[in-house]
C-alpha cells in the first residue's frame, strides 16, 4: 500500500468488514439478511434508518441544488 494515501480510519473499516464478512463466510447475502434481523434492536437503541422517500428526497434536493449551481455559473 501506498503510504502516502493511507488513512487509518478506511483501513479499520475495511478491517472490520472483512471481518464481519469472514463470519458469515464471504456470504453478502447472509450478512445483510443478519442485519436486516438486527434493525428492530438497533432502532430500539435509538439508531435512524433512511426511508426510500427521504433518500428519494435528498437525491431530489442535491439535483436542485446542482442545477442552481450550474445555472449560476452559466450566467457569469
Amino acid at each position: 500500500m501506498n503510504e502516502k494515501y493511507y488513512d487509518p480510519i478506511v483501513a479499520e473499516v475495511r478491517r472490520n468488514r472483512e471481518a464481519m464478512l469472514a463470519e458469515f463466510g464471504g456470504d453478502t447475502k447472509k450478512l445483510t439478511a443478519y442485519f436486516e434481523s438486527k434493525r428492530p434492536e438497533m432502532e430500539a437503541a435509538g439508531f435512524h434508518f433512511v426511508t426510500e422517500e427521504e433518500r428519494q428526497a435528498r437525491i431530489a434536493w442535491n439535483r436542485q441544488r446542482r442545477e442552481a449551481e450550474d445555472r449560476r455559473i452559466a450566467s457569469l
